[in-house]
């Protein structure tokens, strides 16, 4: 069943500047439209009553012009903070997906080609079908979930309950993965060599996983949020009093046009900051990555074998 979230994971940039521009879907602009909508009543409210109440202080537009760098510099660096957390994660599942296939192929190239019998075959279907599964139990536990409909052509219910019913999904389809290796140590399938290269990538399997987890677990620190929040909504309190004298009504527009990308950046880097939430935009799209192993490893075991 394909992941109904995918509609939020990040795709390729439009190529038309227009239809770029104007579109609405992944945008951020539905998230912050009550924000932003409540800040420029605020603003409206504030020109009527300068206007048709009394006059309210006004302040010089100087020391707005350099705070505003100042609260620049702190969402580009909210920003880009979020950005690496997101890249990083897709650096770490692009190393999921090497070692995968890389643990596939020599599983199936390396098993002694000789006089190759039912136990070494079915040992190779085990290996390729553990090793697809480990992206997909990784998947869903990077999301809270344990959705693995994916997986039932290749494991048996009883074998997809045993993962559900794991205090840790991913390891316990390592510790599979793992078993099968000595099992093909001690039966003489595999050398001391290429057992200890299969083992690596397992490892590396893990290290990976470990990697997403603490991204997921190390959100940014609370009082950065806070004071880059707290900034921009002194910001936005206090930028009315210096439009009102000189632009009137105008001032709404003007307004509208600062609190617009000041809140929509500061939205992206909390978008950014959790890669494998599907309720986050541009969340990565690990339905797609998880496929695309199942594909290419089914592929390699279905390749005939050099005997």
């Amino acid at each position: 069943m394909k992941d109904s979230a995918q509609l939020h994971s990040n795709k390729d940039e439009l190529p038309g500047f227009l239809r770029g521009a104007l579109m609405w879907r992944g945008s951020v602009t539905p998230r912050i439209f009550p924000s932003l909508l409540l800040m420029t009543g605020y603003c409206l409210l504030i020109v009527a009553l300068d206007q048709y109440w009394r006059p309210l202080p006004h302040l010089a537009v100087t020391p707005f012009e350099y705070t505003g760098v100042v609260l620049g510099l702190v969402l580009v660096f909210r920003t880009n903070t979020g950005h690496e957390r997101w890249w990083e994660a897709r650096k770490l599942w692009g190393g999921i997906v090497n070692q995968s296939r890389n643990i596939v192929i020599e599983a199936l190239s390396y098993v002694e080609a000789l006089n190759i019998g039912s136990q070494e075959n079915l040992w190779r279907k085990d290996m390729v079908k553990w090793t697809i599964a480990f992206s997909f139990a990784t998947r869903e536990s990077l999301r809270n979930g344990k959705n693995l409909d994916d997986l039932t052509d290749l494991l048996s219910e009883q074998e997809l309950d045993a993962i559900k019913d794991a205090a840790h999904m991913p390891l316990f389809v390592a510790g599979k993965i793992a078993a099968l290796l000595q099992q093909a140590r001690l039966n003489h399938y595999i050398d001391g060599f290429v057992f200890k290269s299969l083992e690596e990538q397992r490892i590396l399997l893990i290290d990976h996983m470990g990697a997403c987890e603490r991204i997921l677990k190390t959100p940014m620190p609370l009082v950065y949020a806070i004071k880059a929040r707290r900034f921009i909504l002194i910001f936005l309190l206090l930028l009315p009093f210096s439009l009102i004298e000189n632009l009137g009504f105008s001032a709404v527009f003007i307004y509208f046009l600062v609190a617009y990308p000041l809140l929509s950046l500061d939205r992206i880097g909390i978008e950014l900051q959790n890669p494998f939430d599907t309720k986050n935009l541009s969340h990565l799209p690990l339905h797609t990555i998880c496929e695309g192993i199942k594909l290419h490893c089914l592929a390699l075991s279905a390749q005939p074998q050099s005997s």
